[in-house]
């Protein structure tokens, strides 16, 4: 079995050491020589793994910051042949392959909050000039990110509340404050606020309001979470934190993704 790995971040050099060790040969996607080479390949190739991001809508893909066009590569392939990617863009969606996204796989997703919290928590200890326990701790949504989040924060006995849209009544037990989103936004956030929400819960006119700044981190990284004035405002520090898994726990996070595909592979 043939695979070709397109490499842009260390999580793919722990697909590709998996990948062999399951007696896959690998071609390793880096640079423009190595492109040609896979592009003559690509009627032999069994398994693709994309980069994270996946292609753009206009088939490209970015390594080592410069963008690669993968239309020929991709006419060139089989229709048997399988498809890795993080993210099914709209270009991807339109190709005859079986095409599997690694993070919508509830394994990955699951996993990958948990290493999202550590990251977090990192952030937070790199942002704040004072002891974790003298702050407080508002998490915006309470999906998989939030909940972890929520979690590791409660483990290490630091006062945490969730904001959230929506109700949880399944969650009475749990020894967290929740709060609407609702009630939050007319009300003084605590000093830490956490947003895990992909549609706009902070306005600029909103911090506009708040007597004292919090520091604000942003998972949803400018997607919408977070309103782009907010971001420019001087008086507020707002941090745009990147994929984290990929960051601080990059073995780990290959790791899971070396998982689902050699799951698939097995089939």
């Amino acid at each position: 079995m043939k695979a070709v790995v397109f490499v842009n971040d260390q999580r793919m050099e722990i697909i590709i050491q998996r990948l062999r060790s399951a007696g896959i040969q690998v071609q390793e996607g880096r640079c423009e020589k190595d492109m040609e080479q896979i592009e003559r390949m690509a009627g032999r190739i069994d398994l693709v793994i994309l980069p994270i991001q996946g292609v753009s809508d206009d088939g490209f893909i970015e390594l080592k910051k410069r963008g690669y066009c993968m239309k020929a590569f991709f006419a060139a392939l089989r229709k048997e042949t399988l498809i890795f990617t993080g993210v099914i863009t709209p270009y991807i969606k339109k190709l005859p392959q079986t095409v599997i996204s690694l993070l919508a796989r509830e394994e990955v997703i699951s996993a990958n909050a948990a290493l999202t919290a550590e990251g977090i928590l990192a952030m937070i200890i790199q942002n704040t000039p004072r002891s974790l326990v003298e702050y407080r701790y508002d998490v915006i949504g309470f999906g998989h990110c939030g909940r972890a989040i929520a979690q590791l924060l409660d483990c290490l006995k630091l006062k945490v509340r969730i904001v959230s849209a929506h109700s949880h009544p399944e969650c009475a037990d749990l020894p967290y404050d929740f709060i609407s989103l609702p009630q939050w936004q007319f009300q003084q956030p605590w000093p830490v606020v956490i947003n895990t929400a992909p549609v706009e819960v902070i306005s600029d006119a909103m911090v506009a309001l708040w007597q004292n700044k919090p520091l604000i981190i942003d998972i949803a990284s400018r997607a919408a979470g977070v309103n782009e004035r907010v971001y420019k405002r001087k008086d507020t520090q707002v941090i745009a934190a990147p994929p984290l898994p990929g960051l601080v726990a990059w073995q780990s996070a290959g790791e899971i993704l070396a998982d689902v595909i050699l799951k698939e592979v097995k089939r």
